[in-house]
């Protein structure tokens, strides 16, 4: 009987350990991390107040480079607490024939939030000096106005000025939005899902503890993941467009290399 006890005993041991196993190599790293609340992420990120230069991406290539920070405090023009997140970057392409670099992109957006998490204000730049196109679209007040405007050699493109809340933002008006198939922009839009995980996940070959932010347009494909390390700062962002962004102190050597030119 005893015989017979340890025997069960080991087979029912040994399934355990292969489905943990298995679990562990198999499941996405999502999945492993510990679902939390989403507030509690941000919290730790906005007390972050540092920049953190990330380079960018795309099929493991080097495309440019973003830089993101984020904080908190007293806002000295409405004396009122706000959490601030800070995004710029550049888009590059090699020109053909010598190698070097081209900047295709240039990028810049800043995004206020009240202590509560509530959209404060927004101000977006865009810049594409191939086609010397700027654009511009700032968000503020209550309920929520938008003013946007677009140029093309000094020629505008587009203009509007208006509130976003209780109505919609034309873009009929705006080039190719034919074309992406946007014809408006409502609030509903600007919406977007949050789950919130933590957990240890491999970074250059590193096991680090790391909070994971999923984000995603409801009934939209693609997400967009960032993970933070437990002290705030960005390690990794992934879409699911074969883009993504990784700290400086991570992006693999390779990724700094030439593509091979067409003979």
């Amino acid at each position: 009987m005893l015989l017979r006890f340890l025997t069960v005993s080991i087979v029912l041991l040994w399934v355990a350990s292969m489905g943990w196993l298995l679990s562990v190599i198999y499941a996405p790293p999502e999945s492993r991390m510990v679902e939390i609340d989403p507030r509690e992420v941000y919290e730790v990120f906005f007390n972050w107040n540092e920049t953190t230069n990330m380079t960018l991406l795309e099929s493991g290539t080097r495309r440019g480079q973003v830089s993101i920070s984020g904080g908190s405090g007293i806002d000295p023009d409405t004396a009122e607490f706000t959490k601030s997140l800070s995004v710029s970057g550049m888009l590059e392409s090699f020109l053909q024939g010598d190698g070097e670099r081209s900047v295709d992109l240039f990028w810049r957006g800043v995004i206020d939030f009240t202590e509560e998490m509530e959209l404060h204000q927004g101000d977006f730049s865009v810049r594409v000096p191939g086609r010397q196109l700027t654009a511009h679209l700032k968000m503020s007040g209550e309920p929520m106005q938008i003013s946007a405007r677009a140029l093309s050699n000094q020629v505008e493109m587009f203009s509007y000025e208006g509130a976003l809340e209780g109505g919609v933002m034309p873009l009929q008006l705006l080039p190719m939005a034919s074309i992406l198939g946007v014809n408006q922009l409502t609030a509903g839009d600007l919406a977007l899902s949050t789950e919130a995980r933590m957990g240890t996940f491999s970074f250059g070959g590193r096991d680090l503890r790391a909070y994971l932010l999923t984000f995603q347009r409801p009934e939209a494909e693609g997400a967009l993941r960032v993970y933070l390390s437990e002290a705030g700062e960005p390690l990794r962002i992934e879409s699911d467009f074969g883009m993504e962004a990784i700290s400086e102190i991570l992006v693999p050597l390779d990724a700094y290399q030439k593509p091979k030119q067409d003979s």
